[in-house]
């Protein structure tokens, strides 16, 4: 996913999140306003309405209170028409009346003359009698006004005065009754005063508040029955909870005050309630469609005004993606080209601003650092190349000296062997001492070997073999030059010259198979060794054999016993020399557990084994010699490799460890050597012995 994307989808996020965040706020707002504004301006119109029908009601009652409270009208019973013994049905008639009854009926008349509302006004007396407004009312049978349901509920009641119930009367419309006790002087129900007030005018004042899109007014009578609802026509006159169950219907009859919600013919509506002193209950019913109507309508303005926004500001930010990403891309694709190797891809200052430019300068400057290290890179490889050639060259060299530097060894050590063979045989004794010094000096050389191990290891790490040449070249010049020096002093030239060889072939990986080789010599010497201990064990037996035959050979035999007593010592002595030897052999394998130099070493002191017998001249010339053109042929190689020298100190290290370890093992050796010339004097002495026993 691109930068750009990145930028405008968190962008269009955001805008998404606030534009549904400040839509959501402002619907939510919006519609908790147009509900208050709803219940508040419902609440207001409710009281007013309450308001004009109590003042409606309570004037009818004042009038009804008036008119009860004639004093002539209270004993005007037996005045009025009765209808209760009449068979047949009766038309009330004003004309019919008697004077004093007219007279009476008089305010009853203007009252109802007065106000529009009053259906009728009339009057029904405990004798059954009765008066009304309506002139020509016709009345059935045996009809008793005493007997009619407003006049024993009033009668019966403990007010003088309230509402009926709303029934149709008997001039067919739908009225409420307000009713009021008449009592004479003594203040007995003489007899009950009515007031028919018509519910259309009522009818008519909700039906004009309900006109256009504020919903409408219902009116509810305290039993129950709906007096007015202008929306539904047909449910005036019903009674709640038995002709009508409508479930709203039922809470909202059942709410003294508050908002009730329900739905009316599928459509979802609020009705806010108020009771009034009567007990009625007034309704104002509005849709929540017309109740949210103007809210809506913002929300949907708010809507398009923030969606009009987010679009310009969506604009704006492809704007800047498009600044941002177009140069970004162009430096992805210099980018690119650099990858590819091409170092010549430039990109132009002024297309970029900002971090962009601080990038496009950064991005010339590794450029630019990018080249120039290339071409160092290219003049280092170039001079790699050619150290490497010379380093090749130097091996080649190296290795040459190397083949030579070791067939010399070899023709030295066959000439010196040459010419020791005879001496061998007089010393074979002396060099049989030396075979457990050999045999600890191998486990020596095969320490040496794992040292040389990791000096080849060393030398391989290393990333140039020219250094390693270098090293070897330099270390091998001064061994040739030390082996020369050596060489010509004697017996330690000797040792010295066949340690620098060491040095030249440890560098090599055929050492191994000289440890083999002076590994099988070792065993060799150490049967010889085996030969010398059986040999003083026996000189010894023939000593005690000596001594007994002395014994018994008495005064006559006493010479003999001396010469086998000192017999008998010469052995102790050389199994005690054989003990030293031994020791001197534990202490060089303690001193040098590391060293292949003990070889070496134990070559030098056949040297000086040779010495001993005075025919190692000649051999120890010859090794000058090769010595001498071994020195030559290295020091070619460490004047080629001199300036190469520096990078192997490492070997330079293990090299001198190497050294140290010889010196140490040289000087053990020289120990050795000189318990082997002890033994060899013993051997001369032991041999004049067995001559003169041999005379004896």
């Amino acid at each position: 996913m691109t930068i750009r994307t990145r930028f405008l989808l968190a962008f269009i996020g955001t805008i998404l999140l606030i534009a549904g965040g400040v839509i959501s706020y402002v619907a939510v707002q919006m519609r908790d306003d147009a509900e208050s504004y709803y219940i508040s301006s419902s609440s207001v119109e409710l009281r007013l309405m309450n308001d004009y029908i109590e003042e409606f009601l309570k004037t009818a009652i004042n009038n009804a209170a008036i008119a009860a409270k004639d004093a002539e009208f209270a004993g005007a019973g037996g005045i009025f028409p009765r209808y209760v013994e009449k068979d047949v049905e009766t038309v009330f008639r004003v004309a019919d009346l008697s004077p004093e009854a007219r007279h009476l009926m008089e305010p009853l008349s203007r009252l109802d003359k007065d106000y529009d509302s009053y259906v009728e006004v009339y009057a029904g007396f405990a004798d059954g009698s009765l008066v009304t407004t309506l002139d020509g009312l016709k009345f059935p049978a045996h009809f008793d006004m005493s007997k009619r349901p407003w006049y024993v509920a009033r009668a019966g009641a403990a007010e003088d005065v309230g509402l009926a119930g709303a029934y149709t009367s008997m001039s067919g419309e739908t009225v409420f009754a307000i009713t009021h006790k008449i009592k004479d002087a003594q203040g007995r129900l003489a007899g009950v005063l009515g007031i028919d007030v018509t519910l259309k005018l009522l009818a008519d004042k909700f039906a004009e508040l309900s006109k256009g899109d504020n919903g409408y007014f219902v009116l509810i009578e305290n039993t129950g029955k709906i007096l007015c609802e202008p929306a539904h026509p047909a449910l005036v006159g019903k009674v709640l909870g038995k002709d009508v169950n409508d479930a709203g219907m039922l809470r909202v009859f059942g709410t003294d005050k508050g908002v009730v919600r329900l739905t009316v013919d599928g459509e979802a509506i609020q009705a806010n309630v108020i009771t009034n002193s009567f007990g009625w209950k007034l309704v104002s019913v509005q849709s929540d469609a017309a109740i949210y109507a103007r809210s809506n309508a913002t929300v949907r303005a708010v809507a398009l005004i923030t969606l009009t926004l987010a679009l310009l500001a969506l604009a704006g930010a492809v704007w800047v993606a498009r600044s941002v990403s177009r140069p970004l891309a162009r430096i992805v694709e210099t980018s690119r080209e650099i990858s590819a190797g091409n170092l010549d891809a430039r990109l132009d200052p002024k297309d970029y601003y900002g971090e962009l430019f601080q990038l496009q300068e950064v991005l010339s400057d590794m450029v630019a650092t990018l080249k120039q290290r290339l071409a160092e890179a290219r003049e280092q490889s170039d001079l790699a190349k050619t150290e490497t050639a010379r380093a090749q060259e130097a091996v080649q060299m190296a290795e040459e000296a190397r083949h030579k530097a070791e067939n010399a060894r070899r023709e030295g050590m066959l000439a010196a062997a040459g010419q020791l063979e005879g001496v061998v045989g007089v010393v074979g004794s002396v060099v049989a001492g030396l075979s457990a010094q050999i045999e600890r000096s191998e486990r020596g050389a095969a320490e040496q070997a794992s040292r040389v191990t990791e000096t080849v290891t060393a030398m391989e790490e290393m990333n140039a073999t020219v250094t390693e040449v270098a090293r070897n070249a330099g270390t091998a010049s001064e061994v040739s030059a030390a082996t020369r020096q050596k060489a010509e002093a004697g017996a330690e030239v000797v040792s010295r010259a066949v340690g620098s060889i060491h040095r030249v072939g440890e560098q090599s990986l055929k050492l191994k198979d000289d440890m083999r080789a002076l590994a099988e010599q070792a065993r060799s010497i150490d049967r010889i060794m085996g030969v010398i201990s059986d040999i003083a064990d026996q000189t010894n037996l023939l000593a005690l054999n000596a001594a007994i035959e002395a014994a018994r050979a008495g005064d006559a035999g006493r010479g003999f016993a001396v010469v086998a007593d000192e017999v008998r010592k010469l052995a102790e002595k050389t199994m005690a020399s054989t003990t030293d030897v031994g020791n001197a052999i534990k202490a060089i394998q303690q001193s040098a557990g590391q060293s292949a130099e003990q070889v070496d070493i134990a070559v030098r002191i056949i040297d000086e084994a040779t010495e001993f017998a005075g025919k190692s001249g000649e051999a120890l010339q010859q090794i000058v010699e090769m010595a001498d053109s071994t020195a030559d042929q290295v020091r070619t190689i460490a004047t080629a490799s001199e300036q190469q020298s520096a990078s192997s100190e490492e070997i330079s290290r293990s090299i001198s460890h190497v050294n140290a370890i010889a010196g140490d093992t040289a000087q053990a050796m020289q120990a050795a050597a000189g318990a082997v010339t002890d033994l060899a004097e013993q051997t001369r002495a032991l041999s004049g012995l067995i001559e003169n026993m041999k005379k004896s």
